[in-house]
């Protein structure tokens, strides 16, 4: 057994940091699901690549791990904000090398980065009117968010070797309130189409 990062032991099996890496998985099941429900493809393909590089960060520790698992992260939040202006065919592609290239850069500048475009992305999505699922969406994600902090390493929901972490307990509401806000503004657009 090893140092914990976002609060489980770092062990020495193929997967090592197992709750965290199988929970990692849930943006690409959320993704799946946003795929077939949505026409939302590049936030489809934001959350699988969350989901890889989390996973590829947690479970074997590849080498590069921590910088895909950094830049779908921020990535993902830059699409939705992109989404909801209809900008996302251009400026995915290009969010994607700008962020790759400054977090490869100056990875000491991902965790600062990151926090600015979700704020960025929240007053986003607060100036679409989310409506009733999309405000449940944003609840869940920050619920899910308080959680994953009070439980980061040396705070005080952490337990280093419990089968529950409060990161994994994050990857799984974030990829369901993501999925949550998709599918209800595909459903809202569809509607007011429709009438």
């Amino acid at each position: 057994m090893g140092a914990a990062v976002d609060c489980e032991t770092i062990g020495s099996g193929l997967l090592a940091q197992p709750v965290n890496a199988v929970t990692s998985l849930a943006f690409v099941f959320v993704a799946v699901i946003v795929l077939i429900r949505t026409d939302d493809r590049w936030v489809a393909i934001g959350l699988a690549g969350v989901g890889i590089g989390s996973f590829l960060f947690h479970g074997p520790l590849a080498p590069g791990g921590e910088w895909i698992h950094d830049v779908t992260l921020a990535w993902l939040i830059v699409l939705v904000g992109l989404r909801v202006r209809g900008m996302e065919h251009v400026g995915a592609p290009l969010g994607l090398a700008v962020i790759g290239t400054v977090f490869g850069v100056a990875p000491e500048l991902a965790d600062p980065l990151t926090a600015a475009l979700l704020v960025i992305t929240l007053f986003v999505l607060l100036t679409d009117r989310p409506g009733r699922a999309g405000a449940l969406a944003l609840a869940l994600l920050g619920m899910s968010a308080l959680i994953g902090r009070f439980g980061a390493t040396g705070n005080p929901l952490c337990d280093p070797t419990s089968l529950v972490q409060t990161h994994g307990l994050w990857h799984i509401g974030a990829a369901a309130a993501i999925g949550l806000w998709a599918v209800a503004r595909h459903s809202a657009r569809s509607l007011a189409l429709q009438g």
